[in-house]
């Protein structure tokens, strides 16, 4: 089908399509795409949309999905444009629109193809499953750019996060938590999958999570869970459905407004509350993303926290003021002030977002579920204000922005109020919570099941940033941070570096920390501590040889020029056991190609400094 306004309609002209009615009713979700293509000179941008039918009169349903923003002015390529809705209170039925408006006196058209929609409903699922064994609902809880700093349960003065207190004195907190990478796509990846960022591959601005891994909405989807998320995101974001985060998902509400993820995260508990209340069998997955402690850091209590440095008068801190003011140090623009202030603003919001978990388990105790859940609270990476000097913002190799909370709720599982100081990755989350649950996972998970006291703790985690070429290595004491060496990206967009263990002209740079006595990584010892960098470096090289980022040559090459003789035979001994053993998994990169707006908003966000 094509819309079209001829040249010189005025600029309130408009084109229009709908479909035939379809019964939905309040909380239902209407799943829906479209392929558009531009035909000349776009001067309209298509919206396309849901109406519902509420008292007799139609009503459009929000989020709508603007479709122009995929695609480039003048091309002649299809691209998609989808979202999800909720079916509002009073509905009988739902139908699918595709609008066009004028913007100048130009014509324009467009084609539009493939229109594709699906209600799915928790109602219908709930009747079909009256009968089935009721299953352990499951809530993740993930916090985007959180450290473990201004939560109460890790040792914050203030009563800020009480819900998240409360889940850590129900349940079993851990205290040495590494992720797998220090930003967002290969971290919820790597959460998902129980794989490194090297094995998934969902490692650079434009991978994707590929479709042959197994993710654990699958797993429990393939097992009778209803699944559905509510997440911060594009379409083509970080954890957006276009980039593969929403295999397994019933249900993947998604918004780059974090507001509206929020309202959307209650009015789909509101309105399937009876459906909720009375669910006989079948189980749940809700996974809720937390946006807020992410830049930009809002002050949402300007009276109690001011800023007395020389940002004086600024109130909400986008990245862009950060990065043109706070991050460059100088004595001119800023002062220890703003940077006190930045982190008070960065805990406040992780008291606001406490309040947004608040909000979700208020809702499933009304509902009669939160007894039995099972919870996860969980976080991608955290976040660096400059404790150790010249690290900012996420992706550093530091523990400001490597150590992460997590606290697992598992009734008849877990000991209420234990704390863990084991070395712990987030690789053992879903290990751990399929065994919860009893049920198998997926071959090749790296994690392990912190819950079985068979099972000793691993000598050593290991976190990876392909993005900024940045690996490190800890054990239960000391930290190798890498900044790898790296021949040329192929383009500042797509940062893609080919890895190198051993690069004359590109030399690695290694530091080395002793974390029990020097926590913010102030003090390079590498210099002190041979037999510790060599031992770090040994296991290091070992990674990157098993898990794909570096040929077994290579290793042994960077072994030569950085080990001592018995570190080398060492390497070969572990290369050799790795051999014998079984490969690790490994999944082949896709790639995406981003919308405008979402290159505005990586690049707003501080993950690019392009202009």
């Amino acid at each position: 089908m094509r819309l079209a306004l001829a040249p010189g309609a005025a600029e309130d002209a408009r084109a229009r399509l709908v479909s035939a009615p379809m019964d939905a009713g309040p909380g239902d979700v209407v799943k829906f795409n479209v392929w558009i293509r531009p035909e000349g000179d776009p001067g309209c941008q298509p919206v396309a949309l849901v109406e519902a039918l509420v008292a007799g009169i139609w009503h459009r349903v929000t989020p709508e999905a603007r479709v122009a923003e995929l695609l480039v002015p003048g091309g002649a390529e299809w691209a998609p444009r989808g979202r999800s809705c909720i079916v509002p209170a009073g509905a009988e039925q739902v139908r699918l629109g595709l609008e066009c408006a004028a913007r100048g006196p130009e014509g324009a058209g467009w084609s539009a193809d493939d229109f594709y929609c699906e209600i799915v409903s928790l109602r219908r699922y709930a009747a079909e499953h009256a009968a089935a064994p009721r299953l352990p609902d499951v809530v993740l809880l993930g916090a985007d750019t959180l450290r473990n700093s201004p939560l109460g349960c890790y040792g914050h003065p203030t009563n800020a996060t009480p819900h998240v207190d409360r889940l850590a004195a129900e349940g079993v907190l851990f205290d040495q938590v590494t992720t797998a990478s220090p930003w967002t796509r290969p971290s919820f990846g790597s959460i998902f999958t129980s794989l490194y960022p090297s094995q998934h591959t969902a490692e650079l601005h434009l991978s994707a999570l590929p479709q042959s891994v197994t993710t654990l909405a699958e797993v429990l989807h393939d097992r009778g869970y209803f699944t559905v998320g509510f997440v911060r995101t594009l379409f083509d974001g970080f954890v957006g459905p276009g980039t593969g985060f929403d295999q397994g998902f019933d249900i993947y509400l998604f918004s780059e407004d974090t507001e509206e993820v929020s309202a959307m995260t209650r009015d789909f508990l509101d309105l399937n509350a009876d459906t909720l209340r009375a669910l006989g069998g079948g189980g749940l997955l809700l996974f809720r993303h937390f946006y807020e402690p992410h830049s930009e850091y809002i002050n949402h209590t300007p009276d109690l926290i001011r800023n007395e440095g020389g940002m004086l008068g600024t109130v909400n801190l986008t990245f862009q003021i950060l990065d043109d003011k706070l991050f460059k140090n100088d004595p001119a623009l800023t002062n220890e002030h703003d940077v006190d202030y930045a982190r008070r603003v960065y805990d406040g919001e992780a008291a606001f977002m406490d309040l947004r978990v608040g909000e979700m388990l208020d809702r499933l105790r009304g509902a009669g579920l939160y007894d039995a859940a099972r919870i996860v609270f969980f976080s991608d990476h955290g976040e660096s204000f400059n404790e150790k000097p010249g690290a900012w913002c996420h992706s550093t190799p530091y523990e400001t922005c490597t150590r992460v909370p997590l606290v697992l709720r598992l009734p008849g599982k877990t000991p209420a109020g234990a704390v863990v100081s084991d070395l712990v990755s987030t690789l053992d989350i879903l290990p751990t919570l399929l065994a919860a649950l009893d049920i198998p996972g997926p071959e090749g998970m790296e994690g392990r099941n912190l819950l079985d006291p068979a099972v000793p703790p691993p000598g050593y985690s290991v976190s990876e940033d392909r993005k900024m070429g940045l690996l490190t290595v800890r054990d239960n004491r000391m930290k190798l941070a890498v900044q790898k060496a790296a021949t040329a990206r192929r383009n500042e967009w797509e940062a893609i570096r080919d890895w190198a263990l051993f690069a004359p002209d590109s030399p690695a740079i290694y530091e080395l920390y002793d974390l029990a006595a020097d926590p913010w990584e102030l003090n390079d010892l590498s210099a002190e501590r041979p037999a510790d960098l060599h031992r770090l470096k040994t296991v290091l090289f070992a990674h990157c040889v098993r898990h794909g980022i570096a040929p077994r040559e290579d290793a042994l090459r960077a072994a030569a020029a950085h080990l001592p003789r018995e570190g080398v035979e060492a390497l070969k001994r572990m290369l050799d056991a790795q051999a014998a053993a079984p490969d690790a998994a490994a999944h082949t990169g896709e790639e995406v190609q981003l919308s405008p707006e979402t290159m505005e908003d990586i690049i707003s966000q501080g993950y690019m400094n392009v202009n």
